[in-house]
């Protein structure tokens, strides 16, 4: 049976996972690698601003969030259920959130937000950036990680949007992970494809596969990471149409006849 590696931690149910679910829908066995590890970053710190931006919502108001990443939905999600009775969350979910693609929609309307902008029509932070402009905020918070692309708010500042970022958790890379790529790929006799879902923590095995074109199928979640394997020369097999698992598994049926 053909294989799929994700590049990506699996739901906490692998089970029920989309991505693997797709994947099994069309008979391929699938399988998850983690390459990155990650953590909260001072979440005291995070509940004290989120009580602030609500203390002071008459006097300077937020007029949006941005979200763009499910570990940054799960620290802020996080200093909302601590909030411990001292201040309401009602405030913040409340405000029109952006964010991107279907799966960072669908987490963050789980957590209590309603008024959700971008998801499966913003694929990336360009087209979110451009969204945002179009609705002309003042004022935004961008809760995100240590590492991120500038496109959001440099293009927000371009157009006079005051743009807060927020760092609200960190990543590392997983020692040990390339070895752990080519022990999936040694053990697998089918064809495989490996996917890319973002390009920290993926150097080693871009360049690994780029030493070795022939072990595997690349497929990239999206344009930017598109960009990157190109930049470490590999050129993708198959490229999302939107960074979701059914348009994800047509890309690799389509470059698979």
């Amino acid at each position: 049976m053909p294989k799929i590696i994700f590049l990506k931690n699996p739901n906490p149910d692998a089970s029920s996972d989309t991505y693997a679910l797709s994947a099994k829908s069309s008979c391929y066995d699938s399988c998850f690698l983690p390459i990155l590890s990650h953590g909260f970053v001072d979440q005291s710190g995070l509940r004290a601003y989120i009580a602030d931006l609500a203390a002071v919502a008459d006097q300077t108001p937020i007029d949006a969030l941005i979200i763009t990443s499910q570990r940054a939905v799960e620290a802020v999600a996080s200093a909302l259920l601590e909030s411990s009775g001292s201040w309401s969350p009602r405030y913040i979910l409340s405000l029109p959130l952006y964010t991107v693609g279907p799966a960072t929609a669908a987490l963050v309307q789980s957590h209590g937000f309603s008024k959700i902008y971008g998801g499966a029509e913003a694929g990336n932070g360009s087209v979110l950036a451009s969204q945002i402009v179009s609705a002309q905020p003042r004022r935004c918070v961008f809760f995100t990680g240590e590492t991120r692309r500038d496109v959001i708010p440099v293009t927000l500042c371009e157009n006079g949007i005051e743009c807060i970022e927020r760092v609200v958790y960190a990543s590392t890379s997983i020692e040990g992970v390339e070895d752990q790529f080519m022990n999936v790929l040694s053990s697998t006799e089918d064809a495989v494809w490996t996917v890319f879902f973002s390009p920290a923590g993926a150097e080693s095995i871009a360049r690994y596969i780029a030493r070795n074109r022939r072990t595997t199928k690349v497929a990239a979640i999206g344009p930017t990471t598109e960009g990157f394997l190109l930049q470490n020369g590999v050129t993708p097999d198959a490229v999302s149409r939107k960074p979701d698992p059914q348009s994800l598994l047509q890309g690799i049926l389509e470059a698979s006849r």
